[in-house]
């Protein structure tokens, strides 16, 4: 039983990391709706999608033996049902805003079992299960992840990357990087048996998960926000301009980095973090990669809530005593693509946000320099 996974959501996560990660020592089931029915179609026919590994060079990687179906085509039901009663884990990765229906979706089919069961919520942000934990039974434990791999959709796939199948014209795009961690204490040997888990103390696994909101997901936003205001396609066009490196650079070496170090980073190790903070910038920077900047700025109003990038990273830097600087330029950034993404008056709500009035001074003061 414990052999096949189940994952809500096939988008660029899914397909390009979990995927990949899994597919040797799990059967894996991806759940979508119309949104991803030329893909659902193709796989049930085929069995095996495509992904393509972004490392020195653009890697394809076929992803064989899988099964699709579509939540929203009620002929599908009875199958996806005699898949979740084969699975004991299950994946979500559907985003912040879909998650509450997702979970409230999965539990009304598995809320009788009496089995060790496992949700992994695969969305950005910390402690993104915790409301949902005291709603289901013991048996049934939802867990945070690290997803530490970038993954993306690539819309006209030829001729830099292979489609995701024969006939369509979108590819998925992922980094070289592997591994996922998973807190120690959820170990379960008869359920997670891929080498991909990484099950640590959960103190470190408490500071990779921070190290990934703070140091990946801010240092990518800031970037993404450069790109937004400079009308750049990709974060790999900004690789060359020393402008940019040089105030990403400087924004996690001397901001973030010693912020997450007296936060948590001891949990990791401090040669296994350094190496993290070195090469962060080249992995976001990359040119096989070739990640949007649209990616990286979407919803970019979620990116203040109180336990995000933004406000939660500027909160970090106070809290352990780290001047911002550079941090200040991120938040500004920020608000200059709300206003002109969204609207002044959204922006300027997000503004009244920052919790701490010498730094709501500091970022207008920047702000206003980037309005035009």
């Amino acid at each position: 039983m414990a052999d096949r996974i189940v994952v809500l959501g096939a988008g660029a996560l899914s397909l390009g990391f979990l995927g990949p990660e899994l597919r040797d020592e799990y059967e894996m089931t991806f759940l979508d709706t119309h949104y991803k029915a030329d893909l659902v179609e193709g796989i049930q026919k085929r069995g095996v999608y495509t992904m393509n590994l972004a490392a020195s060079e653009i890697q394809p990687l076929k992803v064989e033996d899988v099964s699709a179906f579509r939540l929203d085509v009620p002929e599908q039901d009875a199958p996806i049902r005699r898949h979740i009663e084969q699975t004991r884990l299950f994946f979500t990765a559907v985003g912040v805003k879909n998650l509450d229906g997702a979970l409230n979706w999965l539990y009304e089919r598995i809320r009788d079992r009496k089995d060790s069961i496992y949700i992994l919520c695969s969305e950005n942000g910390e402690n993104i299960a915790e409301k949902w934990r005291a709603r289901f039974p013991r048996n049934i434990r939802l867990l945070d992840t690290v997803m530490g791999r970038m993954c993306r959709i690539e819309e006209k796939a030829e001729p830099d990357y292979t489609p995701v199948l024969p006939g369509l014209d979108w590819g998925v795009v992922g980094e070289a990087f592997y591994g996922m961690p998973l807190p120690r204490s959820c170990y379960d040997s008869d359920v997670f048996h891929a080498r991909a888990f990484n099950f640590v103390s959960d103190a470190e696994f408490h500071a990779r998960e921070r190290i990934k909101l703070y140091a990946h997901n801010g240092l990518h936003f800031f970037i993404s926000a450069q790109g937004r205001l400079r009308n750049v396609e990709r974060l790999s066009d900004l690789a060359d301009d020393p402008k940019v490196t040089r105030a990403a650079r400087e924004l996690l070496d001397q901001e973030i980095a010693p912020a997450l170090w007296k936060d948590c980073g001891r949990h990791v190790g401090r040669e296994t973090f350094n190496e993290y903070i070195r090469l962060l910038p080249d992995r976001l920077f990359s040119k096989t990669l070739r990640d949007q900047v649209a990616r990286g700025v979407r919803n970019v109003d979620s990116k203040f809530a109180p336990n995000e990038r933004i406000l939660g990273g500027l909160r970090l830097l106070l809290e352990n005593g780290i001047q911002p600087r550079r941090f200040y330029d991120l938040i500004a950034a920020g608000l200059e693509v709300a206003r002109r993404d969204l609207s002044e008056q959204v922006a300027r709500k997000l503004y009244e946000q920052i919790p701490d009035e010498e730094a709501r001074h500091e970022v207008e003061k920047r702000w206003k320099r980037l309005m035009r």
